[in-house]
């Protein structure tokens, strides 16, 4: 079970008298070591046919035992594809499809093959901000460069009435969290009185820019009184250069009509779902851009 922390009111800024919800707690799923086939088989070869329907039964059981126990492992897994460190030093290039990364997760974010748009995914779905702001939602054969992507299974859920400023729901996150040697998924919905969110532009090979400079310089698109979600994870310091250090987001309209990279926002009302994560797995780029990769330059974003 994960056990959120109480709020230090003084550190975040928020009075001691204002009220940011009661936790919501679910509880674990107990997963016992068992023979997945083991009991199915017992029964056909010790029970008479006059026992079949204790058989199938025991045989349905055993399925949906097993079902769970695929649930609950895929819903604690992190899924990266590439590593932000080749990603940092111009691997633009990607070869993880689309239709791939949906069977990696429902919800996600990251950027396609070439820079060519903001990803981020929602309910399953992957949506696609281009360099002039437009949303729209890819085809199953376009290819990603650079994701991340988990099956949300919300272990909690808290309430936030108002928020000023990003940093601001960092720091009542960071301090709600029982540990921050776990790697998280969030889900927080809300009203945004303010959003700015960031794109990319595409680039043609040969690259000439990494992040490093492409990050500060990016388009940038702005929005006021509107209601979304934020889809981010979290991962620990010792990622190093795997991953982002610290908090990503990106962001989603309901409408469906704005997103992208989130940059600044304020927002009221908002809801905060968290999924613990203790398994993490990656799948490298098969090219030769990655094969020869020298991984010279280092980039992190400076909030986190």
């Amino acid at each position: 079970m994960l056990t959120v922390k109480p709020l230090d009111h003084d550190r975040v800024g928020i009075p001691a008298n204002d009220q940011l919800g009661v936790m919501n707690m679910k509880p674990a799923t107990e997963v016992l070591a068992r023979l997945v086939c083991l009991p199915g088989l017992l029964c056909s070869v010790l029970l008479p046919a006059s026992f079949g329907y204790c058989q199938d039964a025991l045989a349905t059981a055993n399925r949906n035992e097993l079902s769970a126990s695929l649930r609950q492992d895929r819903s604690e897994t992190y899924f990266q594809y590439s590593i932000w460190g080749a990603f940092v030093n111009k691997v633009f290039e990607g070869d993880l499809s689309v239709a791939e990364m949906k069977k990696r997760g429902d919800v996600g974010l990251g950027s396609y093959t070439l820079l060519e748009g903001e990803l981020v995914m929602l309910d399953g779905i992957p949506y696609r901000i281009e360099e002039t702001g437009v949303v729209s939602v890819p085809k199953d054969e376009d290819k990603i460069v650079y994701a991340n992507a988990a099956f949300f299974d919300e272990d909690a859920s808290f309430e936030i009435p108002e928020i000023n400023n990003y940093e601001m729901l960092r720091q009542i996150i960071r301090d709600r969290l029982p540990s921050l040697n776990y790697f998280y998924a969030f889900k927080i919905t809300g009203t945004f009185e303010s959003m700015k969110c960031g794109g990319l532009s595409r680039q043609e090979p040969p690259f000439k820019d990494g992040l490093d400079i492409l990050i500060p310089n990016r388009p940038v698109f702005e929005r006021q009184n509107f209601k979304g979600t934020l889809i981010g994870f979290y991962c620990p310091g010792f990622i190093g250069d795997i991953n982002v250090e610290g908090f990503h987001f990106h962001f989603i309209s309901d409408d469906k009509q704005f997103g992208g990279h989130a940059m600044e926002f304020k927002a009221k009302d908002l809801h905060v779902a968290i999924d613990k994560m203790k398994q993490y797995t990656f799948v490298l780029p098969e090219s030769e851009k990655f094969e020869a990769v020298e991984f010279d330059k280092q980039f992190q974003y400076q909030q986190k």
